[in-house]
């Protein structure tokens, strides 16, 4: 089995553990209402095993789309599964498409996240070759001298409901999502390149969603890829959006954890800005979902 469906199902229990899951025990919880949505941008145990001993558990224990599958099937949940592959954004994309099935009641609960393990020499090369990753083994995010991003391993699976039901279940909500919305650069010069104008787009449209000003938002947790171009691009596009009307006692903060724990790939969450929970919680309007971690 490939390693990545074994983590996708400890961590999937961590997440349950921590969010106080039931199975049945609420109407927000019944069986065939919990969806599963799961990505990873590369199969790299594939690789490992090189066609190796194929025999009938080939197809289920590397192909994608039994990760996912394989976690409802385990809890017999009847939701829909979700293989997914958007490279960088595999993860928030998972949790984007997991928040508008919530909004549209065709699920109560959902389980979304990514994962990435890095095993396989094939994709380290094909990066270097394209000068994606640095060649001096750090990643230099917002540095003159970057020159492109270290690699890092990781897995995440995030728990969400409807904030109403998560209320009304009396589950631990440590988070939650407002609003998200999902774009391509439609206006960059090539497939690889980020671009400040159609960034800036998504965040205009999340701030609509949300009913925020963007000098509301306090902090900003970057992609960083540690690349001259993304670099510029992405902090470009911050702060023409989320860095207006600002004062000396309301400065924006930006950070990218990506520095120090390497870019994670497909298990990498793209830019997000949060506010303080217990104050959303206790003077919003039930608009948005709730987040349980692993």
């Amino acid at each position: 089995m490939d390693p990545l469906q074994r983590l996708l199902l400890t961590t999937s229990h961590e997440a349950l553990e921590s969010a106080g899951y039931a199975k049945d025990a609420t109407l927000a919880t019944q069986s065939n209402r919990i969806a599963t949505y799961f990505g990873q941008a590369s199969e790299d145990w594939r690789d490992i095993l090189n066609n190796e001993d194929i025999d009938i558990y080939y197809v289920p224990s590397l192909s994608r789309p039994f990760g996912p599958s394989r976690l409802s099937y385990h809890h017999k949940w009847g939701g829909g599964t979700y293989a997914l592959d958007a490279a960088c954004a595999t993860s928030t994309t998972a949790i984007q498409l997991a928040c508008s099935a919530l909004n549209a009641r065709e699920c109560d609960t959902a389980l979304a996240g990514g994962g990435s393990l890095l095993v396989s020499p094939h994709t380290f090369a094909g990066l270097s070759r394209s000068s994606m990753i640095s060649d001096t083994g750090g990643c230099r995010t917002y540095h003159d001298d970057a020159d492109g991003y270290a690699r890092g391993e990781g897995i995440g699976v995030v728990v969400l409901k409807r904030l109403e039901d998560a209320r009304a279940d009396n589950d631990n909500i440590i988070g939650v999502i407002r609003g998200s919305a999902r774009t391509y650069t439609s206006t960059s010069t090539s497939i690889t390149h980020p671009s400040a104008e159609s960034q800036a787009r998504i965040y205009e449209e999340v701030l609509r969603q949300t009913s925020v000003v963007p000098n509301e938002i306090a902090y900003v947790e970057m992609h960083g890829t540690g690349t001259q171009a993304g670099d510029f691009e992405e902090m470009s596009s911050v702060i023409r959006v989320l860095g207006r009307d600002r004062s000396r006692d309301n400065v924006l903060t930006v950070g990218a954890v990506k520095a120090n724990v390497g870019h994670s790939e497909g298990v990498s969450y793209a830019v997000s800005g949060y506010q303080d929970v217990r104050g959303l919680l206790k003077d919003r309007p039930p608009v948005s979902h709730r987040l349980s971690k692993s």
